[in-house]
């Protein structure tokens, strides 16, 4: 498996790279007025409208866990693939980790770097990881004496059932 990593506050982070359609600098978005408090609001990209999730906020942090408030001009914006188009690229890989049908991003303190992490690699969440709920992480990995958890994305977004 292949991940783009990030970092949200000191948490480092990663995403199956199959499911990252793109990354840009946080910009200006438009509110949606009576949308949960972790959706930032909506973004046109190229003529495409996404619906942008304040990572920090889905996680439930709350501003005393942001190790720097200052981090907001600095953010990015991963924009995620579709269900149709990881389709295109991995049939099982949209069956079983990509429910979701509409345009999303994920808004990230910084990026990091492309790993290439063996599968054998990835294991389960550890019962005490701080800063996010085990419900969203799909494995850990250690590098270099650094945690790296992989998102459950379909998790993060609430589609994780494709019958719901």
């Amino acid at each position: 498996m292949i991940v783009s990593t990030f970092t949200l506050g000191e948490l480092y982070l990663g995403i199956d790279i199959i499911l990252v359609r793109e990354i840009n600098r946080s910009m200006e978005c438009t509110p949606v007025p009576g949308a949960h408090d972790y959706i930032r609001g909506m973004l046109n990209i190229r003529g495409r409208v996404i619906s942008l999730f304040d990572l920090k906020r889905r996680l439930g942090w709350s501003e005393s866990l942001d190790t720097d408030n200052n981090t907001r001009h600095k953010q990015y914006n991963v924009i995620m693939k579709t269900r149709e188009e990881v389709m295109n690229i991995d049939r099982d890989m949209a069956e079983l980790r990509c429910p979701w049908q509409d345009p999303v991003g994920l808004v990230v303190d910084q990026l990091g770097d492309v790993r290439d992490i063996v599968d054998d690699n990835v294991q389960p969440p550890p019962a005490n990881l701080r800063g996010i709920s085990v419900d969203f992480v799909h494995g850990v990995v250690e590098f270099e004496k650094n945690l790296l958890v992989i998102l459950n994305v379909a998790a993060v977004l609430g589609v994780e059932d494709l019958n719901a």
